[in-house]
């Protein structure tokens, strides 16, 4: 069977819950984006979709890796060491924008979207599970969420 050239990965992490988090607070550590890539190859991240179901209409900063490690405590300020972020090996950064001129909004949460990202991502050769990336998310804003309420599509692009 051929490979696709374009295809998308559903996450949900799990957030800080039940007390708000400030700007540049951890909001979720690293969780596994599975095939992302394919075997020996690379990826191109070309989108990202952030589903908000507690209609938080703010922004979210995403951190991608290669190696999960955490930023640190949920609901704390990022406080990972400079030797376990290069340990994670950093992908980059994207922030998920947040809600618009209503666009996106389904009354009870909202959607946002951020297309022609471009980012080149590549899973850890010493990595078992092939293909996999991780995302870390921090606050850009003091919320409230459920531990559940947000989830990310990302779509890839095959190189």
């Amino acid at each position: 069977m051929a490979q696709r050239k374009y295809h998308t990965v559903t996450v949900t992490p799990v957030c800080k819950a039940d007390a708000a988090v400030d700007d540049a607070d951890v909001l979720f550590n690293p969780i596994k984006i599975p095939g992302a890539c394919p075997r020996d190859a690379a990826s191109l991240l070309k989108s990202a979709v952030m589903v908000d179901t507690d209609d938080n209409q703010a922004a979210v900063d995403l951190y991608f890796f290669q190696v999960s490690k955490d930023l640190g405590t949920l609901g704390d300020v990022i406080n990972i060491t400079d030797a376990n972020l290069l340990l994670a090996k950093p992908l980059g950064c994207v922030t998920m924008p947040a809600l618009s001129s209503g666009v996106g909004d389904y009354i009870l949460g909202n959607i946002s979207t951020l297309a022609d990202i471009d980012l080149v991502v590549q899973s850890d050769g010493d990595d078992n599970d092939e293909g996999a990336i991780y995302v870390a998310g921090v606050a850009t804003a003091t919320k409230t969420y459920a531990a559940s309420g947000l989830v990310f599509t990302f779509g890839f692009e095959v190189l």
